[in-house]
């Protein structure tokens, strides 16, 4: 299933499954060590640990490629992941929002598009009641993102310095329950 939108700038996106044939387009985003550290992942050493990754991502059945259709080439990530209650058992209808983007595509409008458009997918195809994301503070890009499309900060953690992910940084937790107006 594709999903269309386009951005501010006139961009055409596809939001669509991830095939193999996105393992190239795949590397150049999970080698990049700034994508992975604030989507808080190892980066990808070879192109054979980016297909393994690619073909975990494609069992998802909620994440998708960003297509950027003028390039014909995958240039990020949006999807919702199952979100888990504190009693470890998966919350009815609430899910994650994840997104990475290819740093040569960054402040084009093209993730606030694709989020928009997700959100929208969540909402009235899932009929998700609650979606949630996170970021860390020194990503301002990503707040904005978020705050765009009508997320409203309800917590913030500050890592322990050992964490695995955002050691020392503070995490903004978010969530929706709406589309914007």
């Amino acid at each position: 299933m594709g999903m269309v939108t386009v951005t501010a700038r006139g961009e055409q996106l596809e939001l669509r499954p991830f095939t193999l044939a996105d393992t190239t387009d795949y590397y150049d985003l999970v080698r990049d060590p700034a994508i992975a550290a604030s989507a808080g992942f190892t980066p990808a050493h070879s192109l054979t640990e980016a297909e393994f990754l690619l073909k975990q991502q494609a069992k998802l059945p909620q994440i998708f490629a960003i297509e950027l259709v003028a390039y014909h080439r995958a240039i990020g990530s949006v999807g919702l992941y199952e979100r888990m209650t504190n009693a470890g058992e998966p919350a009815t209808l609430e899910m994650d929002l994840g997104y990475m983007l290819n740093a040569r595509y960054w402040h084009r409008g093209i993730m606030t598009a694709a989020v928009a458009r997700i959100l929208q997918y969540g909402f009235k195809t899932l009929h998700l009641r609650r979606i949630t994301a996170s970021c860390l503070a020194n990503n301002p890009a990503s707040q904005q993102i978020l705050v765009h499309a009508n997320f409203r900060q309800y917590d913030a953690v500050r890592h322990p310095d050992y964490a695995p992910f955002g050691a020392g940084q503070t995490e903004l937790f978010y969530d929706c329950v709406e589309l914007n107006p």
